[in-house]
């Protein structure tokens, strides 16, 4: 049975008549009537009675009207709601604060996705998550942590996996690990890469801790960092999944990830749970294989 054959059979059973439902629907009679008779076969079931050049509703056909007539106005419903849904799909904005994530989901997304246009704001740390989706500045925000009041109101998925790796000279005497804790090491001598953001300083209680065992130099700017460790090729870099996936450069180090307890953490997209259908392309994305943030890097590979 397919939706065809159920216009021209209530088209025909409203005008009353073959040449009437022919002109408007614009299509030959033979075509309605070998369309009718495939719904009849369909149905295993007569729903005319044809006599002298007539065609009448039986019984079963008045029944199949309304039958026919509540399909196709269903369809005609989904079509509208899924019409309006996709023009109201069109456009987001999406607040991050982070810019690991702000630099990577967006193009990422836009490559799955090319008929939903994200703009993207910039806040300082997740505190400001609840206000901000309250005020309808953003439509979500990418976060490390939720809104602390009202937590009912929002809800919540991952988009992005965050942890820290270190890249070492391949004659270094670490090359050779698949990992390594810092906590388990002494005297390292590491440049970081710490460029501002919601991950930046939920590790700065980490680095307090460390410096107690390694000699560490914080670098906020990527090209301060880039320009030391191009001077210093023999010295051990830490920098995040997210900002080696960004920059992609090659010191001719190799990389390891680095797992201290409590280093990696996700990036989480907090939403309002009444704007969810507004979001719903980004969620799913998100969900999929197509979200390849959340995939896990090869332990050892080149840098």
């Amino acid at each position: 049975m397919e939706l065809t054959e159920l216009v021209y059979f209530t088209t025909i059973a409203h005008t009353g008549n073959m040449s009437r439902a022919a002109a408007k629907l614009k299509v030959s009679q033979p075509a309605l009537s070998v369309a009718i008779r495939k719904l009849e076969r369909d149905l295993d079931m007569p729903l005319f009675v044809r006599a002298n050049n007539t065609i009448m509703l039986n019984a079963a056909g008045k029944r199949a009207v309304v039958f026919a007539d509540n399909i196709l106005n269903q369809v005609n419903e989904m079509r509208q709601f899924y019409r309006a849904y996709g023009e109201r799909n069109t456009a987001a904005t999406l607040a991050f604060t982070d810019p690991g994530p702000m630099r990577l989901v967006v193009p990422f997304f836009q490559k799955y996705c090319t008929q939903t246009k994200i703009s993207s704001l910039q806040l300082h740390s997740d505190s400001e998550v609840g206000q901000t989706l309250e005020e309808k500045k953003a439509d979500g925000v990418v976060c490390l942590a939720g809104p602390r009041k009202n937590k009912k109101d929002f809800e919540k998925t991952s988009v992005a996996k965050e942890g820290l790796y270190l890249a070492v000279p391949k004659d270094h005497a670490l090359a050779k690990r698949k990992y390594i804790r810092l906590d388990k090491e002494k005297n390292l001598d590491l440049a970081v890469l710490a460029e501002d953001g919601a991950y930046a300083q939920y590790l700065v209680p980490f680095w307090e801790k460390f410096s107690k065992r390694h000699k560490i130099t914080i670098y906020k700017d990527y090209e301060a960092f880039k320009k030391a460790a191009q001077e210093n090729p023999h010295q051990a870099l830490v920098l995040s999944r997210l900002a080696r996936r960004y920059y992609q450069e090659d010191y001719g180090r190799v990389i390891m990830p680095i797992n201290d307890k409590g280093l990696s953490v996700l990036y989480y997209l907090v939403y309002l749970k009444n704007n969810a259908e507004r979001l719903f392309p980004i969620l799913h994305w998100a969900k999929t294989r197509e979200n390849n943030l959340l995939n896990v890097i090869r332990p050892y590979s080149n840098m």
